[in-house]
């Protein structure tokens, strides 16, 4: 590779860390609202998970803004985004593997997935008042369902568990560093004026 290649590339992958998954904004947002609160992060999975919410809880849920929300989407339950950096932009259903899968298990990771962003979609929908519909508790392995049915709901259920928290650890992960990088540059901003 020639010196102009390594230079080429390094002007890409500054332009990829110039545009991430989050704008500056939502970053600022991720830290003032997860940063040192766990509580906020717990009552957010336990309201994803249909856990019973208590008074404070309940509170929380309801003190979430437009914002929040939108950011929590963003995070857990993506849009295709055309101006995304590359690999960013997905949605739920591009993460099925279809190229090395027999099409019996795609169908059943299509059926699962399918499920996830039903159950998902009816989550968020809850913020703007609407009722429990699909229960997370019905997606566990019954025997008196079909073998088919109770495998992908399982898989479904399992794959809700994983996706809240991997997503909830992002944004408590993204709000630690964030509020570091603030810290630092308000450390470094104080040290200069003296």
């Amino acid at each position: 590779m020639n010196n102009r290649e390594k230079k080429q590339i390094k002007r890409t992958l500054d332009k990829l860390e110039n545009h991430p998954k989050y704008t500056k904004e939502e970053l600022s947002l991720i830290s003032n609202i997860f940063y040192d609160r766990d509580d906020v992060l717990m009552t957010i999975r336990k309201f994803f998970l249909q856990g019973e919410l208590n008074n404070t809880e309940e509170t929380i849920v309801k003190t979430l803004t437009e914002d929040t929300i939108r950011v929590l989407r963003k995070c857990i339950l993506p849009d295709i985004n055309f101006h995304s950096p590359l690999v960013l932009g997905k949605d739920l259903w591009a993460r099925i593997d279809m190229t090395t899968k027999l099409m019996e298990d795609a169908y059943w990771e299509i059926r699962s997935e399918s499920i996830l962003i039903k159950y998902l979609e009816e989550q968020f929908e809850r913020f703007n008042g609407a009722g429990i519909k699909m229960k997370l508790t019905d997606l566990i392995y019954n025997d008196k369902k079909p073998m088919d049915v109770a495998c992908y709901e399982l898989k479904a259920r399992n794959k809700v568990l994983n996706l809240i928290d991997e997503c909830l650890r992002e944004l408590r992960m993204l709000a630690i560093s964030n509020a570091e990088v603030d810290n630092a540059e308000k450390i470094r901003m104080m040290n200069s004026n003296k």
